[in-house]
């Protein structure tokens, strides 16, 4: 098995190390690219989009503070593409790949069952799944560690009740600090966006893989697989669009996906954090962590259980 092992991390490293330099670059310079635009001037931007407030995770509220913009990356498409990039081409070789290029007979042909072959491609995956998550996490607490933030020191003022007005006591400009971005975010607050991109890349891993363990062709696995993907991202924006269609949201897995609604029930609802449902205001219900990341890795594990199935019972066609 360490052979198996061996051939299939030299054969994932090209991918892996393209995915892991584009997830730890992007991560660096999407929160670079937050420092250049303070807390209040965000406040001003985005309350000119309160409409849109419901296609949002988390309430604008915690949006507008450096910790709820920075858990914002965590669910930027260019992460959703290294990660299913990297999950979608490693679980479409554990079979259909390797039928595919003819490759598959000659290694059956050792003294090797179909089980280490098969949760060997599976060790290889989900490792590398978990490592680029680290990446993005790590991205995140270099750009942090390393940028400052503007805070803005307005001169007193007294408001006046009832009226939107505001009457400066002082004729001083305001006085502008810089301060490390890490006194305003706690690194650690973002590990539930790193476990919960581990467990969805677990999730489209085990789809991947099981539409491979059934088909021959690699190319129509990666295209079942993408496919499925985009069909699922279709399901969410429908639920969330229109009230009527939010029973869709059980039929997606983008939904328990959530990593900016994780890190704000840590932040701001610990006690909740690590129940499977989140119980908020006017009584609406989500999922939190337990929730998000038993559906995602439960499903996920399950697909990669069927794959086994499937691969160790099927008859393999005879390479063209």
């Amino acid at each position: 098995m360490k052979a198996l092992i061996y051939r299939y991390t030299l054969q994932a490293r090209t991918v892996f190390l393209t995915c892991g330099l584009a997830m730890f670059g992007f991560m660096v310079l999407r929160v670079w690219s937050i420092t250049l635009l303070g807390s209040e001037e965000f406040r001003e931007i985005i309350k000119h989009f309160k409409d849109f407030e419901k296609f949002s995770p988390v309430p604008f509220s915690s949006l507008i503070t450096y910790t709820g913009r920075v858990a914002r990356t965590f669910n930027e498409p260019i992460v959703l593409f290294v990660i299913l990039t990297w999950t979608i081409s490693r679980g479409t070789d554990t079979v259909a790949g390797q039928i595919n290029r003819g490759t598959m007979e000659m290694l059956l042909g050792n003294p090797v069952s179909r089980v280490r072959l098969y949760w060997s491609q599976f060790l290889v995956t989900t490792v590398g799944t978990f490592l680029l998550a680290t990446l993005a996490w790590l991205g995140m607490v270099v750009s942090v560690h390393s940028n400052t933030v503007e805070e803005v020191i307005k001169p007193p003022s007294i408001s006046i009740p009832y009226m939107p007005l505001e009457i400066p006591l002082s004729t001083a400009e305001p006085t502008i600090l810089h301060k490390p971005m890490s006194d305003y975010v706690n690194v650690w607050h973002f590990i539930p966006a790193l476990t919960v991109i581990f467990a969805m890349g677990i999730f489209v891993g085990g789809f991947a893989t099981m539409i491979s363990s059934i088909d021959r062709y690699r190319w129509r696995a990666v295209g079942i697989s993408v496919g499925f993907v985009i069909f699922q991202q279709t399901l969410r924006i429908l639920a969330i669009s229109k009230p009527e269609y939010n029973y869709l949201l059980n039929f997606t897995f983008f939904n328990p996906f959530d990593p900016e609604g994780l890190v704000n029930v840590l932040t701001e609802d610990p006690e909740q954090f690590w129940q499977f449902w989140q119980y908020g205001l006017e009584g609406s219900l989500r999922l939190s962590a337990l929730g998000c990341h038993s559906i995602l890795m439960g499903f996920g594990i399950l697909c990669y259980l069927i794959g086994s199935l499937v691969f160790c019972k099927r008859d393999l066609p005879a390479p063209i």
